[in-house]
């Protein structure tokens, strides 16, 4: 079936253009503000997916499992909840020392992460046979250290870091930070390990590894669980975003709901098309989580080299 028929792509579509006509026309944010976004990643990045892995045959999931569906809606809400509300209520239960502590902060952070978005998940899953390969990390045949994987990962590497340090905050924040060449060269390796765990495990395990393969098993299309997933991604942040607010990305936290939907859409959802593409033909967690570490390398490394104390 030709890409462009598809219920699922289009439907995609027309949810992005709705999102975007609501920012222009209710919130007078102008249409330039989206452009990089969709012509970069939203149409590059995903044609450049697509490019790489249509050769590849779609890795098979195992059936749905009864009610699979209602499953996978409790687990979006269990998300949910934490990004709302969950880290807040458990940084009451600790010691203010802890919570005042960048460095401390941020590894409870990392482990009760770890246990909302992959333990928690992988728990239940595990109780209807399911085994860590059937998310993408075991034994696969599509493998990281071959010449194709480690092409695939420099690729978007590279497009990632250039599209951030461009066409987004976080290149102005780098130069701003005026990093030393010891700083960046010490700091960068570390904060790539770093987020390979905190962002790129933690999100891809529960949002392409389980979310989207699951979705594809019991949608029976793949564009379907590509832009249900991404879709997905992008609204589970906008609770967080209405309440915390979005000051990093030069948003404020006094505007409506629906707004921070619509901007949850437009910029998030569409990292996750490019990535799902990836995903569903590789089914392979480990190169995911790269690709994550490297698009959040620049947006987050001058604060982790800042908490660290790199020097």
């Amino acid at each position: 079936m030709p890409l462009f028929s598809n219920k699922y792509f289009i439907g995609g579509i027309l949810i992005y253009i709705t999102a975007v006509l609501y920012l222009h026309f209710v919130f007078n944010m102008p249409f330039r503000s989206f452009l990089a976004s969709s012509a970069i990643i939203g149409a590059g990045f995903s044609f450049l997916a697509w490019l790489f892995t249509r050769s590849l045959p779609s890795p098979a999931n195992k059936p749905p499992v009864k009610k699979e569906a209602w499953l996978l809606v409790a687990l979006v809400l269990w998300i949910v909840l934490y990004i709302t509300y969950g880290s807040t209520w458990i940084n009451l239960l600790l010691p203010k020392p802890w919570t005042d502590d960048a460095r401390i902060a941020g590894m409870i952070s990392l482990l009760r992460k770890l246990f909302v978005f992959v333990l928690v998940p992988f728990f239940i899953y595990r109780q209807f046979g399911f085994s860590i390969k059937d998310f993408g990390a075991g034994n696969n045949s599509f493998r990281f250290f071959t010449r194709k994987g480690i092409l695939l990962f420099l690729t978007f590497s590279m497009a990632a870091l250039l599209f951030q340090y461009y066409f987004s905050n976080a290149g102005p924040a780098v130069r701003h930070a005026q990093l030393s060449l010891r700083e960046l060269l010490i700091g960068s390796p570390l904060a790539f390990c770093w987020l390979f765990i905190e962002a790129g495990f933690v999100e891809e395990f529960f949002y392409r590894g389980l979310l989207q393969s699951r979705l594809k098993a019991i949608l029976g299309s793949s564009k379907g669980a590509i832009v249900l997933s991404a879709i997905i991604f992008g609204l589970s942040h906008a609770p967080g975003l209405y309440l915390r607010g979005a000051e990093s990305e030069g948003v404020g936290n006094s505007l409506p709901f629906l707004f921070f939907c619509a901007y949850s859409i437009v910029n998030m959802s569409i990292a996750g098309i490019f990535l799902g593409i990836i995903w569903n033909k590789t089914k392979n967690l480990w190169i995911i989580m790269a690709i994550h570490a490297m698009i959040d390398l620049l947006p987050g490394l001058a604060y982790f080299i800042q908490t660290w104390h790199i020097k």
